[in-house]
């Protein structure tokens, strides 16, 4: 993790090394608003940190200032104040900041909060707004996490078709009803079949699920059959009727796209096939490659092994 700290005593680096241990945290110092953005610029925040003393007022105008901007409204903002006054931290709390740490960070628990408000930062942060699904860290960690414990799992990439053609001719209003619907298909059916299972959203229309092995051929048969009983209501009558919409490709050419189907490339993992995420991930990808050129909602399980 990568941390912007305001230091207001000389060994607040090395307390905050101390508190994030295990995090690995990289850190930058800066001395005020300026330093600040620039070191945005330069670098992904994970996290802004600014340790305080004293009267709070200069320190809630920067953090106004911090927030008021794009570039690090985002960027969790964590306040940590030794003995704040009643008052102050009532002007705290009704600030923009994210999390308020009071006491010393020389102090355990102090310390344990840091942690605490940084796991839940993460946590926040990598849910994908629309679907308010885990995103690509968390499965990532799922994905290390199964392949180390040696299990047999399958591992479903759902993948809207033609879904480019609807945004472009609905709009990206029409478009996120869509990832939500889809989101809550994948999700609900998932959850259903197997309580134990994961369901992440990659990006875009783009998800992945992770169920046990003998349950991915019900799971995606249930999700396709749903998938294509619900995605006609989400076209005008006319284009519904028709079956299909005319939007611009790529190239920028007026083409007919047919109503929107779901594919689903699955990849079992058995006997140890795989040692990292990143040659499941290849496989899959050149899998679902494959799996979008067939006409309709389909699922394909990957039979050849690991290459």
């Amino acid at each position: 993790m990568i941390c912007a700290y305001k230091q207001a005593v000389e060994d607040s680096s090395r307390l905050l090394k101390t508190a994030l241990t295990g995090l690995k945290p990289e850190l930058h110092r800066f001395g005020n608003f300026e330093q600040l953005t620039t070191l945005a610029s330069g670098k992904l925040l994970d996290l802004i940190f600014l340790s305080c003393f004293g009267e709070i007022s200069h320190n809630l105008s920067f953090v106004e200032e911090v927030k008021a901007i794009p570039l690090l409204a985002f960027i969790p903002l964590i306040v940590q104040h030794p003995n704040p006054a009643p008052e102050d931290l009532r002007r705290l709390l009704a600030s923009p900041v994210d999390e308020i740490l009071e006491g010393s960070l020389a102090d355990h628990m102090t310390a344990a909060r840091l942690r605490m408000a940084v796991n839940r930062s993460f946590r926040d942060i990598n849910v994908n707004p629309s679907s308010r699904l885990p995103g690509p860290a968390t499965i990532e960690k799922v994905l290390r996490q199964e392949i180390a414990e040696g299990n047999r799992f399958a591992v479903c990439y759902a993948d809207l078709d033609d879904f480019k053609a609807y945004n472009d001719y609905y709009g990206y209003f029409s478009g996120d009803k869509v990832i939500k619907m889809a989101s809550r298909i994948i999700r609900d059916i998932v959850y259903r079949h197997q309580k134990t299972g994961f369901v992440g959203h990659i990006a875009g229309d783009d998800f992945i699920f992770v169920v046990d092995a003998t349950r991915a051929k019900p799971v995606c048969s249930e999700i396709l059959k749903e998938f294509d009983r619900q995605v006609p209501t989400m076209y005008e009558p006319r284009d519904r009727k028709n079956g299909f919409i005319i939007s611009k490709s790529r190239r920028g050419i007026p083409e007919t796209y047919p109503i929107m189907t779901l594919s689903i490339a699955v990849i079992i993992n058995k006997d140890g096939m795989f040692e990292h995420v990143g040659e499941l991930s290849h496989m899959i990808a050149d899998l679902k490659s494959y799996t979008k050129t067939l006409p309709g909602s389909n699922f394909v399980i990957e039979r050849r092994k690991k290459y």
